[in-house]
């Protein structure tokens, strides 16, 4: 192997191992998921999720609601939505979901309309806005019934084929 591959590959190497140690560096580093990542994301719902390791899942919802990478303070902001590392993997598409509702109404309140709501679930799960005929259907279904109602619309939309087959 030639010393510039040796030493690129090292260099890689190191970054690697020093994203490990910082989620914030690990989702930075990571491509967004697709396929087969979708459907293991989507089997472990509720298993618990270590943001260091959950960059490419991270990126794919970033990708989604903005068609950009996360930007540099994703993972705070998610803490600040109350996701923290070991929670399972509904309540980081929860919180994600809530963030994009609370950009979506201007007010870091988590306590967004059920209209906002909906549309964020379609946004960061799927990376498109609702046909009318679905949000009107989900709306339905969040009426008055609060944040275990959200919680299960944000399960469905993780265990949905349309998330799954996501490319």
């Amino acid at each position: 192997m030639n010393t510039a591959r040796h030493v690129a590959l090292l260099i890689l190497s190191v970054s690697a191992l020093a994203a490990c140690d910082d989620p914030a560096k690990a989702v930075a580093a990571s491509e967004p998921a697709t396929g087969g990542q979708l459907q293991e994301f989507s089997r472990q719902w509720n298993d618990k999720v270590e943001l260091s390791k959950a960059g490419p899942l991270l990126q794919k919802y970033c990708t989604n609601m903005s068609g950009a990478a996360c930007a540099p303070d994703a993972v705070g902001r998610l803490k600040h939505y109350g996701f923290s590392d070991g929670a399972a993997g509904v309540d980081l598409a929860y919180a994600f979901i809530s963030m994009v509702a609370d950009d979506k109404d201007g007010i870091a309140d988590q306590k967004s309309s059920d209209q906002d709501f909906v549309h964020s679930c379609y946004r960061v799960m799927f990376g498109r806005e609702p046909d009318p005929e679905g949000a009107a259907h989900h709306m339905a279904g969040l009426q008055g019934k609060g944040e275990e109602a959200r919680r299960a619309l944000a399960l469905a939309f993780l265990k949905s084929p349309e998330f799954n087959s996501q490319n």
